[in-house]
């Protein structure tokens, strides 16, 4: 009944204007929000990171399944296998990624930038293993999805803060 009186009220072209109006700012907000996603995830920066993660990712899977197979934790080896691929990662990701010269500041920095992503795969890698019953040597592979993102974003604004390059 109420809606009858909406609707009795204004004419259904003023309804259709307002609906129309409301649903492009959605729709364009949607769309900015998108385009920002688009432009940090898609980037040719990210792509070259996410290229010399997956080397790194696949040097990391087979260090911890090394380090598994020679029943080391589970815990102790995916944190090895983290840990030190890291290293050719950060001369990588400077060249390619970057394109800034390696320098003390960031090499010291950058351990501390892959540290959310490290502490986020050994912690859902022991989960996988001990409550759902993955195999552990396969589990660490299993919380990529979200430590990849979160690596890019940690190490960007960690080489944004120690950029040799002179801040305009």
């Amino acid at each position: 009944m109420h809606s009858s009186f909406y609707l009795t009220s204004f004419n259904k072209k003023k309804i259709s204007e307002l609906k129309c109006g409301k649903l492009m700012k959605v729709i364009n907000r949607e769309l900015s929000m998108i385009n920002k996603i688009k432009e940090k995830f898609l980037s040719k920066s990210f792509l070259s990171f996410a290229f010399i993660g997956a080397f790194n990712t696949i040097l990391s899977q087979i260090l911890y399944m090394i380090f598994v197979s020679f029943s080391i934790a589970v815990s102790t080896s995916s944190l090895l296998g983290d840990v030190i691929p890291m290293f050719f990662s950060y001369f990588l990701n400077m060249h390619f990624t970057y394109h800034e010269k390696p320098n003390w500041k960031s090499f010291i920095s950058f351990p501390i930038s892959y540290l959310p992503g490290i502490i986020i795969n050994m912690v859902m890698t022991v989960i996988f293993v001990n409550w759902l019953g993955v195999n552990k040597l396969f589990a660490k592979a299993f919380a990529l999805p979200l430590t990849i993102p979160i690596n890019y974003l940690t190490m960007s604004l960690i080489v944004k803060l120690t950029s040799n390059k002179e801040k305009a």
